[in-house]
């Protein structure tokens, strides 16, 4: 299948499937198809005016009370009346009218004549014992006050909630028993007592009477419709405000995020009245209305920024005219202050007053975001476009001008709400997502991009210090010869031409120098940080020589600690200063033995020799001969330290090397020489 088939086959399907599942539940909702029914779309109504509102009604019917005759009403008769039934409910507040306990009341009567049922399946052959099986369903019933049912005369049911918010929106289903208390028989006759705000106004769908497992899919569907979604829809939106208030306090430069957590707590503050009543309400009456109410303006105002976050363009002098609105209604309407009739008087102009503001501000954004071009926009705005017209229906419900057996669409429309915001949430995130993989990817490039740059850098790098590396090392190759052998042998050369050197001598001379080559050569080899190495390349080298100048050697080197700042420079210097010590005792000191001997000290390690020849003391460092003055130098180019100590036994030399460099003095070669014999 191509992609695109595939894209509208999917939506297809999940259609499809909707549609079948609310056949299915319609079908549910049909009840038991073997028990009959009776919907009830006549019925006799009585109306009485000018009736005092009381808390509990009779609990038994008089004649005189039926026949509108009851003291302090007028006279009226009963009268035939399809349903649904209502009556007219004034739109603009009547300045006569105060509070809810001054203004005139009335009391509707609607009467149900049950003795035609006896056919029906399910009811006819119900004995008393049985009468409990037999239920009332009535849609919807509504107004300003309360109900009582009658069966035959005696209360089975009064509401119990609010007298403005009274469970308006829930279906009447009552069993016509009563409490089922006492065994009765089914009812000849069924009475509605409506106890009302005359400017208020009032409604009675259809009623239904049957068997319960016939009726009682009817009624879960109506609930379902008319209050549980809109309980539903209302938890639902204050979950997805809760996560859009966390999200804003994440990223508080959006305020999109916080214009939806205040538009959704608007939303279930006006989704209360649909699924409250039942029972008393928390507070009072008159602020439970006001905040209602206004939640409305609330609702139309933070739609209208929400929405202009979404368009840049759209006209803030709206915005601001929307706002001043808002407060004019919030401080007008509010109980305390009682500026204008009580809420039951306001509500129709109420509502009437933020349609008519709704109406061009909705337009103006839609057509704003459509000229602009925003997806997001365009979206937002077409959901404002959709609440008019729910709005419109609901307002005509409310003042009973639209058939009391609809429901009212606010809930339902909720699920737009929902959707337009997790579109945009969606939207946001694969876009946040999409340029993140783009700032990976072009991070990623350039990256690549230094990485080559630093490589280049690099290669280029170790060129130079490769080639400055072998520069260096040519460069004290080239002094150490000069400054060592070369200088023996130029001094050998003058006393040859003099004729002043013999053959021994000269030949004592050409070992020097070929031993001098060889530790230079030994200091280019990596020793590893490790001086008893180096200290054996020396032993190897001048072995030789002390054996045929009878020195005994007494090796006694013991394992001490790596010198990490040993490299060949260093090296080199090391083994000048042992080659120098040693000559000097083959020399000078005539001693027949040497012993070489490693300590670990304080911060560093020492290299001593010890000869058993005549003793010496050095002479200050001022006055001392060119080789003792090139061994200090050359002990302070490593950072290390020489002393010579005289001894009852000959004569101790010490090198001391630390164990780390942190401070060395410069040395230039130039100014180093090696021993020489005949200088």
């Amino acid at each position: 299948m191509k992609p695109a088939a595939r894209a509208c086959w999917r939506p297809s399907r999940a259609l499809a499937a909707l549609l079948l599942f609310v056949a299915a539940f319609c079908a549910a909702a049909q009840g038991d198809a073997t028990l009959s029914t009776h919907q009830f779309t006549q019925a006799r109504v009585l109306t009485q005016f000018g009736v005092t509102p009381s808390d509990e009604p009779p609990r038994r019917l008089e004649a005189a009370l039926l026949a509108g005759a009851a003291e302090g009403t007028s006279k009226a008769n009963w009268q035939e009346v399809a349903l649904p039934y209502t009556w007219p409910r004034a739109v603009l507040p009547d300045a006569t009218a105060g509070r809810a306990a001054r203004a005139p009341w009335q009391v509707t009567w609607v009467e149900f004549d049950l003795r035609g049922l006896n056919g029906l399946s399910g009811l006819s052959a119900l004995s008393a014992a049985q009468a409990e099986d037999a239920y009332l369903y009535l849609p919807r019933w509504q107004t300003i006050g309360r109900i009582a049912v009658y069966a035959d005369d005696r209360l089975i049911y009064r509401s119990s909630g609010d007298v403005v918010w009274n469970s308006f929106n829930f279906p009447l289903w009552m069993p016509l028993d009563g409490d089922g208390a006492a065994s009765t028989p089914l009812p000849s006759v069924l009475r509605l007592r409506i106890e009302s705000l005359t400017s208020a106004g009032g409604a009675v769908s259809s009623a239904w009477v049957g068997p319960r497992p016939a009726l009682e899919s009817r009624y879960q569907w109506r609930r379902l419709l008319q209050s549980r979604i809109s309980e539903i829809m209302s938890f639902a939106v204050m979950g997805l405000g809760l996560f859009a208030l966390l999200v804003w306090l994440l990223r508080r430069r959006e305020s999109i995020y916080l214009l939806f957590a205040v538009y959704t707590l608007f939303m279930a503050l006006r989704g209360l009245h649909y699924y409250m009543g039942v029972e008393p309400l928390p507070i009072p009456s008159a602020w439970f209305g006001w905040i209602t109410v206004n939640s409305v303006n609330a609702l139309l105002v933070t739609w209208y920024f929400f929405v202009a976050t979404l368009v840049p363009k759209a006209p803030r002098f709206v915005g601001r005219a929307l706002l001043a609105l808002l407060a004019v209604s919030w401080i007008v309407t509010m109980p305390a202050l009682a500026v204008f009739p009580p809420f039951e008087a306001m509500a129709p102009l109420s509502y009437l007053l933020t349609i008519l503001a709704g109406l061009p501000a909705v337009v103006t954004i839609a057509w704003v975001a459509w000229r602009q071009g925003s997806r997001e926009g365009i979206l937002a705005s077409s959901v404002g476009l959709v609440d008019l017209p729910v709005a419109i229906h609901d307002w005509l419900m409310q003042n009973y001008m639209a058939s009391p057996e609809d429901v009212y669409l606010w809930p339902v429309s909720t699920t737009a709400r929902l959707v337009m915001f997790i579109y945009i949430i969606l939207r946001r995130y694969v876009g946040a997502v999409d340029e993140v993989e783009q700032a990976n990817v072009r991070l990623a490039e350039r990256l690549r991009e230094r990485e080559d740059e630093l490589a280049a850098n690099y290669a280029q790098l170790r060129e130079v210090q490769q080639r400055e590396t072998l520069s260096r090392e040519r460069q004290r190759l080239m002094q150490d010869i000069h400054d060592g052998m070369g200088s023996q042998l130029m001094s050998a050369l003058k006393v040859a031409e003099a004729g002043k050197l013999s053959e021994p001598q000269m030949a004592m001379v050409l070992r020097e120098c070929i031993d001098d080559l060889k530790l230079t050569v030994d200091s280019l080899e990596p020793v590893e940080a490790d001086l008893l190495l180096l200290l054996a390349t020396l032993r190897y080298r001048l072995l030789p020589r002390l054996i045929d100048a009878n020195l005994r050697l007494r090796w006694e080197v013991a394992d001490v600690p790596p010198l990490m700042w040993l490299d060949p420079r260093s090296a080199l210097h090391i083994l000048r200063i042992l080659q120098e010590g040693i000559s000097n005792v083959m020399q000078h000191a005539g001693a027949t033995e040497l012993r070489v001997a490693t300590r670990e000290e304080a911060l560093g390690v020492s290299v001593i020799l010890l000869d058993n020849g005549r003793g010496f003391s050095p002479r200050p460092e001022g006055a001392a001969g060119r080789g003792l003055s090139n061994m200090v130098r050359r002990a302070r180019a490593v950072g290390g330290e020489v002393t010579w100590e005289a001894t009852p036994d000959g004569t101790q030399f010490k090198l001391w090397l630390p164990l780390r460099q942190e401070h060395m003095d410069g040395l230039a070669d130039s100014t180093l020489s090696m021993p020489a014999t005949l200088a």
